[in-house]
């Protein structure tokens, strides 16, 4: 048979119409900024795509299948400041989204698992590489490598590692504004097309062009495409009549084109779309109101014109993943079409008699999401090709969709897909040294009952195995508590009876290392309560709420007379609230503390009521003064700015002790620390650090510095004597974001952060010892990072994300295993931030031990937590100790910089009129128990179960009396009927 005579299996492919409801309906897309986009992308699991809502910067975000009507129930994601221009799922992680916009900016999203209104707010960016110098067109993912991007940045193709977030490659090779750029199948070459008019293949990793050609003859917008693994081009444009056309290219060899095809005179730019397993393509113009479907063959001709299907105006498209689509029903393709109000999936069927069996011609395999390569592979110049699988169910690897966590590292043997690297720091975490003894008590070794036996000889155990029994021993009588976590050490001893020494000494080290919990922990706050105060004390109709703010800031601020919010807008606004004035605010005209950028973090000085200090992403850091009398007029101009970063400001911290010492961090991955006096100055900077620092704290004392890092490492600094870490230890494997708190009187430090598959988790260290973790607790699967608040007099902690529901709260404790978990609690609705008051707040006659303001999405709400207690009208002695005077600073700046040292003093909080607890008088009942002790008829626990098991038995023996039934009138056998 002829070449041209050939027949295809995807001949008489059609699409299928679906019915109104099978359809998302009421999206609002409105109006679309003119970009080289194609404004939706999907996954195998989502579909992002551009609206109109909250400004040009928001898309929403649907799960694939999702259909019927969204109205106002569509999750927004308010990903950039501007327009998003490109957008696209990765190809290798189907939870993790790259966008760029005209705000300049790149960043990558890491989505949550089953996305609705509510855990879509506020999310953060995994990943915001450095703000571009042009707008950004396009951003695309390599199809082999985990977390290398291309971006088109005006006339520059940048190559960007979204596991450092750092530019790698640059090149400026082009003539104007790039229009389009797309990946080889193997990830090795890119190609690109330009203003200019010009077709170019890159190589980023030597940083040239191997070929280059002028594509089509106008300016217009084209798009190229690199066709999978048939080592073709294609390009859409506008030839000389001003039609569009499409072009063929070999790369190898770009003087001409190998084949041509004049498409119509329409003006919209022809996106292309291609299935490499079925060399299916369609064509669709942005304002077209039809569907072009051809295939590319190998030989002339090239082109095979197939269907043209007609659907409403069209104003962005994507093709789904094949690994989506139905394969039993002959689906072969899925286009997803953006619509003026809708979102149309359009599947592409290829008819066949029957579908009960899976149609192994119609489905090649194809790629799985594996990927081939690390970014440091490709980036040393490793090549890899794309992981291929099979679609039949019965033979489908099943790739878990882990789009709520970053994939763990592949472990050596381990085949299945579910376990690739993404996004994974590339610095390794070193081991963990085995230094944190077991107690005493029980490394002493005692007397070991040997199992006698006339036929095997005795044996004596060495130290070692006398150990590792009674740490056996221990364990196994250790309470079972809620926090508790299990140790499982192995038997070392196999059937012969024979002992590895070397696996014996690995378990002793773990017994080391590990702590021992000998019964069960009562906490007298473990059952405590929440409660939001009366309506008449809350702030409403807040508007416009800003949820951008970085996850590094604790996105709300209180002291006791005002808090500070920040609001969406031009120029980062601060809204600034009375707290002594509740009710509802106004709809318009109030006053705003202007940055003229937007804001990263903000915090109110400790020690002075009316001093705001806020760290904007233009590098600057601003201190402002508010009047007595709260704001009159919005105040555009701070009383001075700090300038020494280079690059924008995650977090400002007061020092706790000193007046007028300030701690700051930037993307520059710098700590520096200003002396806020006479217009500031900078005194100290610490540049050790490799990455963004996560999350800083002082200690209590005021002299040491703990910080997290996203290289996965804890560190504690000493910045007066030195800025060397004075010791360093594994932090939290995930690299979202975490938090560090000193807790016990700087004893501990407690860390708040992400395992390596995402799930939020609380750890505890020792201050002095980071080498290992004492104690981890896992708790859930959501995106917000848990901000914690420490309550130093009650060693509670309480934790709290943005847009969660619950509150966690711990004690933290010097016995182990340290972190006592207590009640949740749960407030009605969802919040944003909580702002924690000093102690001198708390109404102890209510048994309030701490105390806070919470920050809805259109409110402030004060809430109170309590203890039950019976005795209320005394004084609880025994849950309030003297508090620190934390509003009063103990140094000055220069004092503090001297190295001088001080602690705060204490005070009592209990008020005048009220007794002590503890001299409250006993009750008669409880006298006349404790007189009737007598320790020797005190019976042991063996004696009462003793006791209790005789008690049963002499119930349950066997009675030789009749039984009660036995004595009572029967029914005569003749009076029974027969039937």
């Amino acid at each position: 048979m002829a070449w041209r005579f050939k027949a295809s299996k995807y001949k008489n492919a059609g699409p299928k119409s679906l019915k109104r409801e099978d359809t998302i309906q009421d999206v609002a897309v409105g109006t679309l900024m003119q970009s080289c986009g194609n404004h939706i992308t999907a996954s195998c699991t989502y579909m992002a795509f551009n609206t109109d809502f909250g400004g040009g910067g928001t898309l929403g975000v649907l799960p694939l299948q999702t259909t019927g009507k969204i109205a106002q129930s569509l999750p927004q994601l308010k990903a950039h400041a501007d327009f998003v221009t490109g957008l696209e799922f990765s190809p290798l992680e189907d939870g993790f989204l790259a966008t760029c916009s005209a705000d300049n900016t790149i960043k990558v999203w890491q989505l949550p698992e089953n996305i609705t209104l509510e855990n879509i707010t506020g999310i953060q960016a995994t990943v915001s590489f450095p703000v571009q110098e042009r707008r950004v067109e396009i951003v695309t993912w390599n199809p082999v490598a985990n977390g290398i991007l291309a971006a088109a940045v005006s006339n520059s193709v940048k190559v960007l590692n979204a596991e450092t977030a750092k530019e790698n490659i640059v090149l400026s090779d082009h003539g104007d504004q790039i229009q389009s750029i797309s990946w080889r199948d193997n990830g090795v070459t890119l190609a690109s097309i330009c203003k200019d008019k010009k077709l170019r293949i890159l190589d980023p990793r030597s940083c040239s062009v191997c070929q280059e050609c002028e594509a089509h003859v106008t300016v217009r917008d084209s798009r190229v495409l690199c066709l999978g693994n048939k080592d073709q081009v294609l390009t859409t444009g506008f030839g000389v009549t001003r039609s569009r056309e499409i072009k063929l290219w070999d790369p190898r060899n770009l003087k001409s084109s190998i084949a041509s095809l004049t498409k119509d005179s329409s003006t919209s730019t022809l996106m292309p779309f291609f299935d490499a397993d079925t060399n299916m393509l369609f064509l669709l113009g942005k304002g077209d109101s039809n569907i072009q479907y051809l295939e590319v063959n190998d030989k002339d001709p090239y082109f095979t014109e197939n269907l043209i299907s007609s659907v409403e105006q069209v104003k962005g498209a994507a093709l789904v993943p094949k690994r989506a689509l139905d394969v039993m029903v002959g689906e072969v393709n899925r286009l997803l079409l953006l619509l003026r109000n809708s979102i149309t999936p359009i599947p592409y069927i290829v008819p066949r008699k029957d579908y009960k069996e899976f149609h192994e011609d119609l489905f090649l395999d194809t790629a799985c999401g594996e990927s081939a390569l690390t970014a440091d592979q490709w980036l040393a110049g490793e090549n890899g090709q794309v992981q291929l699988m099979s679609l039949n169910p019965a033979k489908r690897k099943t790739k878990q969709n882990n789009v709520s966590r970053k994939p763990a590292v592949q472990q050596k043997g381990d085949n299945s897909i579910t376990n690739q690297s993404n996004l994974k720091s590339p610095l390794s975490v070193p081991s963990v040294p085995k230094s944190v003894p077991v107690p005493k008590s029980v490394l002493e070794p005692k007397s070991v009952p040997e199992p006698k036996s006339d036929t095997e000889p005795k044996s004596v155990p060495n130290e070692n195995e006398v150990l590792l029994r009674k740490a056996q021993s221990c364990l196994r009588n250790v309470g079972s508590g809620d926090n508790q976590k299990v140790l499982n050490i192995k038997d070392t001893s196999d059937k012969a009876g024979k002992t590895e020494n070397s696996d014996l000494n690995n378990q002793v080290e773990s017994v080391r290392a590990s702590k021992f919990f000998s019964g069960v922990h009562q906490s007298k706050f473990k059952h405590l309560n929440l409660t939001t105060l009366h309506p008449s004390a809350h702030i409403v109709n807040i508007r416009n709420l800003s949820r951008t703010v970085p996850g590094e800031s604790n996105m709300f601020c209180a002291n006791t007379k005002r808090c500070a919010l920040p609001i969406d807008g031009p120029g980062g606004l601060l809204l600034i609230l009375d707290l002594n004035k509740p009710g509802r605010l106004p709809d318009t005209g109030l006053p705003w503390i202007h940055n003229s950028s937007k804001v990263s973090d903000f915090e109110w000085d400790p020690f002075d009521d009316k001093r705001l200090v806020v760290g904007c992403e233009d590098a600057k850091i601003r201190v402002w003064s508010v009047p007595e009398e709260g704001l009159t007029e919005t105040q555009t101009e701070p009383d001075f700015c700090l300038r020494g970063h280079t690059e924008k400001i995650y977090f400002v911290k007061f020092h706790p002790l000193a007046k007028d010492v300030l701690l700051s961090t930037a993307y520059d991955m710098t700590v520096k620390i200003w002396d806020l006096t006479n217009g500031g100055s900078l005194k100290i900077n610490i540049v050790c650090h490799p990455d963004q620092v996560f999350s800083a704290d002082w200690s209590p004392d005021g002299k040491y510095l703990a910080t997290v890092c996203k290289d996965r490492m804890i560190r504690v600094f000493e910045p007066r004597t030195s800025v060397q870490s004075l010791r360093e230890g594994p932090g939290p494997e995930g690299s979202r974001g975490a938090r560090i708190l000193w807790v016990l009187n700087g004893q501990f430090l407690f860390v708040s952060g992400f395992s390596r598959s995402s799930v939020r988790m609380v750890m505890i260290y020792n201050a002095y010892v980071l080498s290992t973790c004492l104690h981890t607790v896992e708790l859930d699967i959501t995106p917000a990072i848990l901000i914690p608040n420490y309550d130093e007099d009650s060693a509670t902690v309480f934790l709290t994300g943005r847009g969660d529901s619950n509150i966690f709260t711990f004690e933290v404790h010097q016995e182990p295993p340290h972190l006592f978990q207590m009640s949740n609690c749960k407030p009605e609705g969802l919040h944003q931030a909580l702002a924690f008051m000093p102690k001198k707040t708390c109404d102890v006659r209510k048994v309030e031990f701490a105390r806070a303001w919470r920050l809805t999405s259109t409110s402030v709400e004060p809430v109170s937590f309590t203890v039950p207690r019976v005795k209320t009208e005394y004084f609880q002695d025994d849950l309030f100790p003297d508090t620190k005077v934390t509003w009063e600073p103990v140094l000055s700046s220069s004092d503090w910089f001297r190295g001088q040292n001080k602690l705060q003093r204490k005070i009592s909080i209990r008020p005048p009129d009220m007794k002590l607890l503890s001299e409250a008088p006993v009750e008669a009942s409880k006298v006349k128990k404790f007189e009737s002790f007598n320790p020797e008829t005190y019976k042991s626990d063996e004696q009462k179960k003793e006791e209790l098991m005789n008690a049963m038995v002499n119930k349950l023996s066997l009675q030789e009396e009749p039984m009660p039934q036995d004595l009572a009138d029967g029914v005569d056998s003749d009076e029974w009927e027969e039937y």
